[in-house]
């Protein structure tokens, strides 16, 4: 359930929101069947029922941000990174590393989410009651369906919001994330069975739903069951920290240098971002050649601070941070490893392989091979609905 290609459309807050190119087919596809609907059985005149199929869509996916957001804005009350929140064809995912604060920080990140979906459910509700005709039935089953996925996503398992909040209750009651990641995977086995059963009987009986509740089942269970792999890989990341498997540090771009300069000092060479470090020395965010192009391009002596995104959108870690916190948090992805705010060494995947073959496979002499992917030694990626 990746996210895979996505487009920025905004910032929040300092918080990016990106649409997944699944969620565009998704909306296109929901507008459609709103529309079908409106037309052949309501009987509403054609302008009448795009405009009302537009209406619900946006006030749906509307939920479903009102939800991401809710993620992001405990996680910022914490003190908790956020990367960004995309919409994607399944829900949403917000982008934070609740479990730096604990169970109780994992908790709270978690459940505020079903929580707001309810809340969104009991909204419309009482808008459908204070409306009336097409536009209330519209409300009315948008209201059902918020309640729905509101508990769907409170079922104690992974990768659903309910599977975190259950995580978060062992690990605050054994005070052990490892145990509480094993009670969440059973718990998704367990779960996910029972909602395969159900898509088997719904479906023997003509009943709706049993193919998207099949689907939910069916993901359920194969998280559960690679949640054992997963500890054991986290188990053999705990040996080692971040210092021990970066590489040295990449080249860095003054901020006060112009973009001209910085073609010339790197970026034109370099295979993705840099980093931009200030006056004193500490990194303040990060720069493309896509993006020095595009505003070097009207004045190359502008600064590269002008072209840069803030380092707050990018994950980082910790020189002395475990290997498997590490690699949770970064999910695949490159990072800069930061000392204080300044800059130590660059980590990524392929890093934490060799480190792997080094360490735990007695194998130095060999490098990862090309296109191989570690495994996340963690919980899964949020998949929220």
């Amino acid at each position: 359930m990746g996210i895979g290609k996505r487009w920025k459309i905004a910032t929040i807050r300092g918080v990016p929101l990106y649409l997944g190119m699944s969620w565009i087919w998704v909306a296109v596809l929901y507008v459609w069947i709103q529309y079908a609907r409106l037309t052949t059985v309501d009987g509403a005149a054609e302008s009448t029922a795009l405009a009302l199929a537009v209406f619900a869509t946006v006030v749906f996916f509307g939920s479903v941000l009102l939800h991401e957001g809710a993620h992001a804005v405990m996680a910022r009350a914490l003190g908790l990174p956020v990367l960004g929140v995309t919409l994607v064809f399944w829900g949403g995912a917000t982008e934070t590393k609740a479990h730096a604060k604990g169970a109780r920080g994992e908790f709270l990140v978690a459940v505020v989410g079903p929580l707001t979906t309810l809340a969104v459910a009991g909204l419309l509700f009482v808008m459908a009651a204070g409306t009336s005709g097409l536009t209330s039935e519209i409300l009315h089953d948008l209201a059902g369906l918020n309640l729905l996925f509101a508990g769907l996503n409170a079922l104690p398992g992974f990768p659903l919001d309910g599977g975190r909040v259950l995580m978060a209750g062992v690990w605050g009651a054994t005070k052990s994330r490892r145990t509480g990641m094993r009670a969440a995977g059973y718990a998704s086995i367990a779960v996910g069975g029972a909602m395969l059963a159900y898509a088997l009987y719904s479906f023997n009986n003509g009943g709706g739903f049993w193919l998207f509740t099949g689907y939910i089942g069916f993901i359920l269970i194969t998280t559960g069951r690679g949640m054992d792999r997963r500890i054991a890989f986290r188990d053999q990341l705990e040996r080692g920290t971040v210092a021990e498997a970066m590489r040295p540090s990449p080249v860095s771009i003054p901020a006060s240098m112009s973009l001209g300069e910085a073609l010339d000092h790197g970026l034109r060479s370099a295979p993705g971002t840099l980093p931009v470090v200030g006056q004193d020395g500490l990194v303040v965010g990060m720069i493309s050649l896509a993006g020095a192009r595009k505003v070097g391009g009207r004045d190359p002596l502008r600064p590269a601070s002008d072209a840069m995104v803030p380092l707050a959108q990018f994950p980082t870690v910790g020189p002395d941070e475990r290997l498997d916190d590490a690699l949770e948090w970064l999910g695949g992805r490159e990072s800069l490893v930061l000392r204080e705010g300044a800059l130590v060494g660059a980590i990524g995947p392929a890093d934490v392989e060799r480190w792997y073959r080094r360490v735990v496979e007695g194998r130095a002499d060999m490098a990862p091979a090309e296109g191989s992917v570690v495994q996340v030694g963690g919980v899964p990626p949020r998949p929220d609905l």
